[in-house]
């Protein structure tokens, strides 16, 4: 959540399908903003902070902001006057990129304006975002993991990842204005991969577990879930020495790299697979 403004990270409400919503927009991988199949601002926004500023909004849609707080977000190197006639500049733009046909004068259909001079941008059942698909997703599959649905919840988690898997805003990781967005899709990659690992060792997918927690020791080389995951699956195979051998790997590096031993889980189950040889 931003620690700015307060935002409406968590919001899950809107939701219109792919297929119904006029605009669409992308942003886990390269940022995308389509109408009508067709791609807006492309092939390159004339107006960089344009496309920063749309991003800012469908991450905050309804969220109230003054200019000052947008023009601190993106230009808080500049005089304030000048900041603010950027921004001014900037809305303009943006306007326009998101429809074409709108006259001088005539108000846009997404970015208002209130007496008070702030700002915000009504979704107004035209979008549909990969952002609220996530958390529409994530909702889903804890309810199906809840309801005994493991299929559905599988399935479902599996399509959260595949969205992670893209990276969340990936030509923006230099950008103050989203880290903490970044953050949160990075913690909550971890936690699906966590949830997908035990869901599939439950329910003895277990290539699929062991896929899961290879890709997680991948961007989290420390993460004990996935170790205990590859355990799991070595000693379904019969392979205790295999069971072992990652037991050990994994205790030298976390006594090598960060002079920590592995946790109580960790060493317990190394204790369980030594008695029962």
């Amino acid at each position: 959540m931003s620690p700015m403004f307060g935002s409406s990270f968590a919001r899950k409400e809107h939701h219109p399908s792919l297929a119904s919503a006029h605009y669409s927009a992308y942003l886990f991988g390269p940022f995308r903003v389509l109408h009508a199949k067709q791609a807006l601002g492309e092939p390159t926004w004339r107006r960089n902070k344009a496309k920063a500023l749309l991003k800012w909004f469908l991450l905050n849609p309804g969220e109230l902001f003054s200019v000052e707080q947008l023009s601190k977000l993106f230009w808080h190197d500049s005089h304030p006057k000048v900041a603010a006639s950027n921004l001014h500049v900037t809305l303009h733009y943006l306007r326009h990129v998101l429809e074409p046909s709108l006259t001088s004068g005539q108000l846009s259909t997404f970015i208002h304006r209130n007496r008070y001079n702030y700002y915000w941008f009504d979704l107004h059942d035209d979008w549909w975002t990969d952002i609220a698909d996530v958390y529409y997703l994530s909702t889903q599959a804890k309810e199906a993991e809840q309801q005994g649905n493991l299929a559905r919840a599988f399935a479902l988690y599996n399509q959260l990842i595949a969205y992670y898997k893209l990276t969340f805003l990936p030509e923006d990781i230099y950008e103050d204005a989203f880290s903490s967005y970044r953050r949160q899709h990075e913690y909550a990659a971890i936690q699906t991969l966590e949830h997908l690992m035990r869901l599939s060792t439950r329910i003895e997918y277990y290539d699929e577990a062991l896929s899961c927690a290879l890709y997680t020791l991948s961007i989290d080389p420390y993460n004990e879930r996935a170790v205990k995951t590859l355990v799991h699956v070595h000693l379904q195979q019969g392979n205790t020495t295999g069971a072992l051998c990652q037991l050990n790997e994994f205790e030298q590096m976390l006594q090598q790299e960060m002079g920590i031993q592995p946790g109580k889980e960790i060493m317990a189950l190394r204790n369980v697979i030594l008695n029962a040889r």
